[in-house]
């Protein structure tokens, strides 16, 4: 990997972005310097010329500097350099077959019997998500897959073959969340949602359908139940501060409203209360002919959308 250097004192030389203890000193540098103002340290051994803030991608190479030559960046680390931020990136998450190594400050290294293959000491997307399907929660693992799938970094049969491959302590955590993941979502607030919903024993809606038809298309919605009618929008901040967005939306609303449909709208702040969502959406359904089993707000349910819940 290559960054942006940094001149070197009292010679035309401008230095790397990463600098170890031994290529510091072909530079002339001695660990004095590098302990000062103009550098920070990464990692033991390995330091960043200049004063900007350490991206993720040059501390992963830092971890990298110093790692077995077979390391590879990998788990929720690797997501995020792929575009995924859920979950905390670091410590850094890498893997190596080499044994023998001592821990380091800001890497958590973990071994395993075979290397994957891998391009720029990176793990494959589909890779990345198994890994960190024993570190994230249900409703992460599979946002995270949705997310992957919408940047198209992967397919969902990819994730289900790799969920049934692995062996790894997050095996269960990541066929269930391969067998929950969808394609078509638009963003993390989108998948939590619709789990709220399916994890409460509720009907599954489509994500991000076009609803009218092909001569009167009315638009994509981001949860349809399309048997009863009823549309689940989930509204971020930009739908209110973009104001071509928000006119936009009232239109596409107005419209699915007189073709007959039901809208709920759902608010950053109204998901801090995901059981009365769950509850309208139920209300709405029952409206609209549903006869269902009621909503089951499980032990389970209610850790991963309602933790401060009192029984």
């Amino acid at each position: 990997m290559a960054f942006g250097g940094v001149a070197a004192e009292d010679a035309d030389v401008e230095l790397p972005r990463l600098l170890t203890v031994r290529s510091a000193r072909r530079y002339g540098l001695t660990i004095r310097q590098l302990r000062g103002p103009r550098f920070r340290r990464l990692t033991r051994g390995v330091y960043a010329a200049g004063p900007a803030e350490p991206s993720l991608t040059e501390r992963a190479a830092a971890a990298l500097l110093v790692l077995p030559a077979d390391a590879v960046i990998t788990g929720v680390t690797a997501l995020w350099l792929y575009g995924v931020e859920l979950g905390s990136p670091e410590p850094i998450r890498a893997a190596t077959a080499t044994t023998g190594q001592s821990r380091r400050r800001g890497i958590r290294l973990s071994r395993v019997g075979r290397v994957p293959q891998t391009r720029s000491r990176m793990v494959s997307p589909v890779q990345a998500w198994v890994g960190s399907c024993s570190e994230l929660d249900l409703v992460q693992a599979v946002a995270a897959a949705d997310w992957l799938m919408r940047l198209g970094r992967c397919e969902l049969a990819e994730l289900g073959a790799a969920a049934q491959a692995t062996g790894g302590r997050g095996r269960r955590l990541a066929q269930r969340a391969a067998a929950l993941a969808r394609t078509g979502v638009d963003s993390p607030k989108e998948s939590t949602l619709r789990l709220m919903l399916v994890l409460a024993g509720l009907p599954e809606p489509a994500c991000n359908p076009m609803i009218g038809n092909r001569t009167e298309p009315i638009g994509h919605f981001d949860l349809v139940l399309g048997e009863f009618m009823i549309i689940i929008e989930y509204d971020g901040d930009h739908h209110r501060t973009d104001r071509w967005q928000w006119a936009r939306d009232i239109a596409r609303h107005e419209a699915a409203v007189n073709a007959g449909y039901a809208i709920i709208r759902i608010t950053n702040g109204r998901m801090m209360h995901p059981r009365e969502i769950v509850q309208t959406v139920d209300a709405r359904l029952r409206e609209r002919g549903y006869q269902g089993p009621s909503p089951r707000f499980t032990p389970e349910w209610h850790r991963l959308f309602d933790p401060d819940h009192r029984s």
